[in-house]
């Protein structure tokens, strides 16, 4: 077995661990957690999104460890921290508790989650990482489609706290023995200042236009991802579906991702960076129109077109940061990039049920502007990228023959 194989079996694995029982929990555990502790649902997804500020503004900083001490050193802590979590979770009486164990799921998720895997596999494979990366979102693809009847599972037979015990075991028998067995790799030294603080501090604290651009770009699409898929079947009911066609397209939403990324793996070669960020911003946009031009009748096709365009977000995620600023410091660089994203994403759930509750149709003209700005802003990137490198494959002009 070829050694990217291995790291992304390995990460793969630990990517379904990781966001099965973080992201994907509350779907299930929310309303019978906060019956149980006595507090409305909508404090415990405050603790939630505690959680995913906490994952966000620790980025750089996992990110940078890894740059310096490769995944090995690091992404095991994640695991402990994921279990530390859920086992304040499982044994919470009050919301101070419940805050803390979101908390500690947080740091476990800037550990564990996409970001740390992705700039775990630039760490070994450098430019050449897009395979390994893509293939850690085909196995994460199926994280919900595993998770979600196996939490509801545990839950009718043993009852919430059980269920969360359950993945407690998963992290330390599963999640932290895999992590444990990732290669070495040699220490590197990272200076104190780098990457875009250095830039801000040497050009007196003005930023650095292109990590602007991505950064807004990917809140812009973490606004979209999050928000739709944690409100999906609200969203369609409220546009006009019926009960049953909203359960039927919430279904489909996840075999719509998972298809995407064995797709994205299909295509090899011609599945570029920035044609696959085409393809993946593109999406929402055209479902939306879907939407205007069929009515209910087109809820369905602007489903599959979203899971098509969040089944492959988190390839362009990695890969198109990585083609473009290259590997050098790659995970703390990733952490400053999806720092707002992912700041964004916490908040999107909520301030999207707002806007359906206010005016449904707003709300998905909404998530289309942001789709088509952030469109705007793909393209303005390509052509950054094709002035400055006018020889490289990705311009579609010159192929170079290595």
């Amino acid at each position: 077995m070829q050694p990217g194989t291995r790291l992304t079996i390995r990460l793969g694995l630990t990517q379904i661990l990781g966001w099965g029982s973080s992201f994907y929990l509350p779907a299930i555990l929310a309303v019978p957690i906060s019956q149980a502790l006595g507090i409305s649902t909508e404090l415990f997804f405050w603790a939630f999104t505690v959680s995913l500020l906490v994952s966000g503004l620790l980025g750089p900083r996992i990110g940078k460890a890894i740059d310096r001490l490769g995944g090995r050193k690091v992404l095991p802590y994640g695991s402990v921290a994921f279990a530390f979590g859920l086992t304040l979770l499982a044994t919470a009486t009050e919301p101070v508790q419940l805050f803390l164990a979101w908390i500690f799921m947080g740091v476990g998720g800037s550990m564990g989650n996409y970001d740390a895997a992705f700039a775990t596999a630039v760490n070994f494979f450098g430019d050449k990482s897009n395979r390994v990366i893509a293939g850690i979102t085909v196995f994460a693809g199926f994280s919900s489609s595993i998770s979600w009847p196996l939490t509801t599972l545990l839950l009718q037979s043993f009852g919430w706290q059980q269920a969360v015990w359950f993945w407690v075991a998963a992290h330390l028998a599963i999640g932290l023995p895999l992590h444990l067995t990732i290669p070495r790799v040699e220490r590197r030294e990272i200076p104190d200042m780098t990457g875009p603080i250095r830039k801000m501090v040497r050009n007196r604290f003005r930023f650095d236009p292109l990590l602007v651009v991505f950064a807004i770009m990917f809140a812009l699409e973490g606004f979209i991802v999050s928000s739709v898929n944690t409100t999906l079947p609200f969203m369609l009911g409220e546009l006009g579906a019926s009960i049953e066609l909203a359960l039927v397209a919430s279904v489909v939403l996840g075999p719509s991702q998972v298809l995407a990324r064995v797709l994205l793996l299909a295509l090899g070669n011609w599945a570029t960076p920035i044609r696959v960020a085409a393809i993946s911003i593109l999406a929402h946009p055209l479902g939306v129109i879907a939407i205007w031009l069929f009515g209910t009748n087109g809820l369905m096709a602007f489903v599959i077109l979203h899971g098509i365009g969040v089944g492959l977000n988190p390839f362009i995620r990695g890969s198109l940061p990585l083609l473009f600023f290259g590997s050098d410091r790659f995970g703390q660089r990733q952490g400053y990039i999806m720092m707002l994203s992912k700041i964004v994403s916490a908040l999107s759930p909520t301030l999207l049920t707002l806007l359906l509750l206010f005016n449904p149709q707003l709300a998905i003209v909404v998530t289309f502007g942001m789709g088509a700005v952030a469109s705007l802003l793909l393209v303005w990137i390509y052509l950054l990228f094709k002035a400055r490198n006018p020889k490289h494959p990705e311009t579609g002009e010159i192929r170079e023959i290595s």
